[in-house]
């Protein structure tokens, strides 16, 4: 359960601590700002930085979304935070010094969502996000299958879609495996974060008759997701 801090509790703490295979670990941090909680946050984010360098951590992703995805919601930022392991996020949320900014990030947000995260054998190396131009935008996908079949009628859709997102310039950044939701009312299996050159290439392309027919299995599959375009 969430504390009032939008952080985990204790008892979230351990269930993450008891996964197997501590592993780098990568937090996504959806954020919805309070009204004139910037600043507040911005005071929170300095310490919390701090402390996630001194852990060897460090932010893969910042961006702000571009449209509302009616599913999703309205949200500010989205931020891909890696650590080196689970056990080094868990020791950064029991550490006095970071807590000393707690109060900073309660009166600068509205609503968080926190979600652990693993990177996806298929997926490339984790690396820091950095776009190749300015107008490049990065669509983050969040994915629940359908419990019979889902997966499969999705990887259809993927048969037919990746080529043609390469084709325009783009590709995965980020392609991720959920661990655990630690301030979430939604559970996700996938994640995927994918490079376009421009908004205009995604809009074009969801517009071509291949993408169309291909949307069909996409729909079949999926159970909930969240969608939409950011940019850092």
């Amino acid at each position: 359960m969430p504390t009032e801090d939008f952080l985990p509790d204790e008892t979230t703490l351990e269930a993450l601590a008891a996964l197997p295979d501590d592993e780098p670990v990568v937090m996504l941090n959806l954020l919805k700002y309070a009204d004139d909680g910037g600043e507040a946050y911005a005071k929170y984010g300095r310490i919390a930085w701090q402390q996630i360098k001194k852990r060897g951590g460090r932010i893969l992703y910042d961006g702000a979304p571009l449209l509302t995805d009616p599913a999703a919601g309205d949200w500010d930022r989205v931020i891909f935070v890696q650590y080196p392991s689970r056990a080094a996020f868990i020791d950064m949320m029991r550490d006095p010094d970071y807590r000393e900014g707690l109060p900073h990030r309660r009166a600068g947000l509205e609503r968080a969502i926190l979600y652990a995260f693993e990177r996806a054998p298929e997926g490339p190396p984790l690396e820091v996000v950095k776009p190749h131009s300015d107008k490049e935008i990065f669509v983050l996908n969040l994915l629940r299958f359908e419990p019979e079949g889902g997966r499969e009628a999705y990887q259809k859709y993927g048969d037919v879609v990746r080529p043609m997102i390469l084709e325009r310039g783009g590709g995965p950044a980020l392609l991720l495996d959920a661990q655990l939701p630690l301030v979430s009312e939604e559970t996700w299996e996938d994640l995927y974060l994918v490079r376009y050159p421009d908004l205009g290439n995604l809009q074009e392309m969801v517009a071509t008759e291949a993408w169309q027919t291909a949307n069909q299995d996409r729909m079949r599959g999926l159970d909930l997701t969240w969608a939409f375009p950011t940019r850092p």
